[in-house]
């Protein structure tokens, strides 16, 4: 296979179109058949001379001795001839009858008919529309299958923050049951807590969430009450507590606990 020219086509090749396509018309010959030959003249592109033949209709209608197709559309590039489509409907019809493919029906078409395969497919499902009493066989219908979204594509409310300014980061969750069940624990947790502090006492937001890390994890020493106090002030209070009653339900939390838990056994290899 050989590479085609490309590029601007000179003065010289423009005379030689023109002229091809008049001598050839004036003979009778299909103009199809015509570029075909300049093509293979030229060593360019069969669909490069097609476009460029209409530009040249467009700037030199004059030059061409018909710029119009002829009534039956037998001058017509892509027009299909009553003919060619007899043709198509009687080897899709021998072919799907013997159990074969329409791939191969269509490969042998483009042989017979000198068009590209696609060519072929977009008139064999146009005829198809059009008279579909005239095939033996038609395909059957596709069933829509409505599209499954995973978890992760499924749009989650966004929980906000206690003043409604910044919006709160939602955890991974399976589903919706799941997502329900995890707002329970919270909203009970967090009811908990309140009553286990004496209601009389002037306690802060702050002294909240330390007091529920605590509960869950232990009594923090200086440098995490630091970090606690460092993710309060950038991310709120409402953000950090959500997000510390559901890191079980975080697909990642076995992994950090699993590694934490490597780390503990390889220190304490020596005892």
């Amino acid at each position: 296979m050989f590479d085609t020219k490309k590029g601007k086509y000179t003065d010289e090749e423009n005379e030689q179109i023109i002229g091809k396509i008049n001598k050839g018309l004036a003979e009778g010959v299909r103009e199809r058949e015509i570029l075909r030959e300049i093509s293979n003249d030229l060593n360019r592109g069969f669909a490069g001379i097609m476009s460029h033949v209409r530009k040249l209709r467009s700037e030199y209608p004059e030059r061409f001795l018909s710029n119009k197709p002829s009534a039956d559309g037998e001058n017509r590039l892509n027009s299909w001839s009553d003919q060619e489509e007899d043709v198509v409907i009687e080897w899709v019809n021998r072919y799907m009858d013997q159990g074969q493919s329409l791939s191969s029906a269509i490969a042998k078409l483009e042989k017979e008919l000198n068009r590209t395969q696609g060519a072929i497919y977009q008139r064999i499902y146009t005829l198809r529309r059009k008279y579909p009493e005239r095939f033996n066989r038609m395909p059957e219908p596709r069933p829509r299958r409505r599209r499954k979204l995973e978890g992760w594509q499924i749009q989650r409310p966004i929980i906000r923050d206690l003043d409604g300014s910044a919006p709160v980061f939602r955890p991974y969750l399976e589903d919706d049951t799941e997502a329900a069940a995890a707002l329970e624990r919270v909203h009970q947790k967090s009811e908990n807590l309140l009553e286990n502090l004496d209601a009389s006492s002037n306690i802060t937001e702050e002294d909240m969430v330390i007091k529920a890390f605590e509960n869950r994890y232990g009594r923090p020493n200086t440098a995490i009450r630091t970090k606690l106090m460092e993710l309060m002030e950038e991310y709120g209070h409402t953000r950090v507590s959500f997000s510390l009653f559901t890191l079980q339900d975080n697909k990642e939390f076995p992994v950090v606990i699993t590694r934490f838990l490597e780390e503990c056994l390889n220190r304490n290899k020596s005892i």
